[in-house]
């Protein structure tokens, strides 16, 4: 029907009568789309005021007219060449971030915008030279998305199922949710909000939660919260409200790349001469601390504190346990010869 057309099509229309010396006018537009005269008139203005078409009313011919050539509808006036690019590739870069709040809102707006780009675009030559990855992390069901939305926007209590990373326990928990937080070293996003089963401010991974229902009982968020507190005392997304000073020394092989990046908003680095370097900062999760230095093995040697030296010495002699009875298992189950 064309009274489900949007303004775009409309103003299309409008630029090829324009071009074509048809001389349309308001009235014979509204009765070609089925709609007002009054937003056919709202659709040229538009134009004209803010699009800048050289569009003038012939008195003679009853009609509008470009007052000189040369002027084009989408997408010269309204997108640069390089924004034309870069909005065609969007969609492309968006694909990692599947069941995100609005990813699927986004994606239909860029289908819309796309509809108006000429075929000649250079998005895909220029979509030629780069290359996405595709995330690893788990998928995450868009219903659930937007009931955390709707609670967090309405200060509802929820109540839901959740599975814990560490011991694959399924608890149920009613959650005051406060915002949603995403992590890109983890490529998945967190809940933040007040656990009543733990009594405390707790980050929940989103994939995890198996069930969610809005309970309707609200809730208000403590004066005294603050993010950025909160954020000041995690660690890999493991939050404790107890604060440690951590210094780990790494290897120069090692410290090219922890360099690179922000591990923590406290962090500070001190290079060494040999192009080792040691990083320190204050957190709450010492052991979230451990199994993130045990990635880097020998690379990595813990300075203090104290307790997360002797985390990682028991870490250690566990590790050399496990090898010694696989290399028994191994020795015993060699053939014969």
């Amino acid at each position: 029907m064309k009274q489900s057309r949007p303004p775009l099509v409309r103003m299309q229309h409008i630029d090829r009568q324009l071009k074509e010396n048809r001389y349309p006018n308001c009235s014979q537009v509204a009765r070609y789309f089925e709609v007002s005269s009054k937003s056919i008139q709202r659709d040229i203005d538009y134009m004209r005021d803010v699009l800048g078409a050289p569009i003038a009313y012939d008195r003679k011919q009853r009609g509008y007219r470009y007052e000189k050539a040369g002027w084009s509808f989408l997408p010269s006036k309204i997108l640069e060449g390089k924004e034309t690019e870069a909005l065609m590739a969007t969609k492309k870069v968006l694909a990692q971030y599947k069941g995100s709040p609005y990813y699927e809102e986004v994606c239909r707006a860029l289908d819309k915008v796309r509809q108006y780009l000429p075929e000649n675009s250079a998005a895909d030559e220029l979509l030629s030279i780069y290359s996405f990855e595709q995330s690893s992390s788990a998928g995450i069901e868009p219903r659930t998305f937007a009931r955390i939305e709707d609670a967090i926007r309405g200060r509802l209590k929820v109540n839901m199922t959740y599975r814990a990373s560490w011991n694959q326990e399924v608890t149920e928990r009613t959650v005051h949710p406060y915002l949603f937080r995403y992590s890109p070293v983890r490529e998945t996003w967190y809940l933040i909000g007040h656990c009543e089963l733990r009594n405390e401010i707790r980050t929940f991974a989103i994939h995890r939660i198996r069930t969610l229902a809005l309970t309707g009982k609200r809730f208000t968020v403590p004066k005294t919260f603050s993010l950025e507190n909160y954020v000041d005392k995690t660690f890999d997304q493991i939050h404790r409200d107890e604060e440690h000073r951590v210094a780990i020394r790494f290897t120069p092989f090692q410290a090219q790349w922890i360099r690179e990046h922000t591990w923590h908003p406290s962090q500070e680095i001190e290079e060494h001469a040999n192009g080792g370097l040691t990083l320190r900062m204050t957190v709450g999760a010492l052991d979230a601390v451990k199994r993130w230095v045990l990635r880097y093995g020998c690379e990595a040697q813990v300075l203090e504190p104290q307790e997360l030296r002797e985390m990682m010495k028991s870490e250690a002699v566990a590790m050399e346990s496990l090898y010694e009875d696989a290399r028994a298992v191994s020795l015993q189950t060699l053939p014969l010869f």
